[in-house]
């Protein structure tokens, strides 16, 4: 039976710096318990910002909606305080024009052995190109590094299930850790594909190898 994960959580996986923090990070998927909206941490801010094309672009909504949310021991008003401030000093820099993406989906998969839900979290044009966003919302850790060179595999992900799917617009991810927007290569696609297909097989073995067990 094929594994069964989130873009999310292959995302953080090709951003850890090491292949033992990857292998901490499959130990936790693996312990984590079944998915319940109650306690998706980020689920609130990813519809209020997939909402926005639907809401003339009104930014005070996501203020609104950080301020309510509770301090709480994970320091959820906090973390979404800085994500907001995060995301719309992008929208100031870049001024993007949103549009939605609730029908663009695929599931990427790996023979038998990987199955992954791509979505992006909504649409974005910039200088009159409509990018694909995914939007990584995850808090900062020492261990996971968002960037151009450790994103490439989930990216060329993004690329070729949304293609699969009739899909022609370039995908990218918007860190929200600091608002920068990594958009995919155009040069360096057949090398993006097979570091895609390595970085699967790494997954899957990953997975195969590590016990079920609690890492701290």
């Amino acid at each position: 039976m094929a594994v069964h994960i989130s873009l999310t959580d292959f995302l953080t996986f090709n951003a850890s710096k090491s292949q033992r923090a990857k292998r901490h990070f499959v130990s936790r998927i693996q312990n984590r318990p079944d998915y319940n909206p109650a306690f998706d941490f980020w689920l609130d801010l990813r519809r209020a910002i997939k909402k926005l094309p639907d809401n003339n672009q009104d930014l005070s909504v996501l203020d609104d909606l950080a301020i309510s949310e509770p301090e709480n021991k994970q320091n959820k008003r906090a973390n979404y305080l800085k994500a907001v401030s995060s995301f719309k000093r992008f929208v100031k820099h870049e001024s993007p024009e949103m549009f939605s993406t609730k029908d663009v989906k695929n599931i990427w998969t790996m023979e038998d052995k990987l199955e992954v839900n791509v979505s992006p979290e909504i649409g974005m044009k910039i200088n009159g190109t409509e990018y694909l966003v995914k939007i990584y919302f995850k808090v900062k850790n020492p261990n996971v590094s968002v960037g151009k060179q450790n994103v490439t595999s989930t990216l060329a992900m993004l690329k070729t299930a949304l293609e699969a799917s009739g899909e022609t617009r370039p995908c990218a991810i918007l860190n929200i850790q600091n608002g920068k927007l990594i958009t995919e290569s155009q040069q360096d696609v057949a090398d993006d594909e097979l570091d895609l297909e390595l970085e699967a097989l790494n997954f899957v073995n990953t997975w195969n190898r590590t016990d079920r067990q609690t890492h701290s």
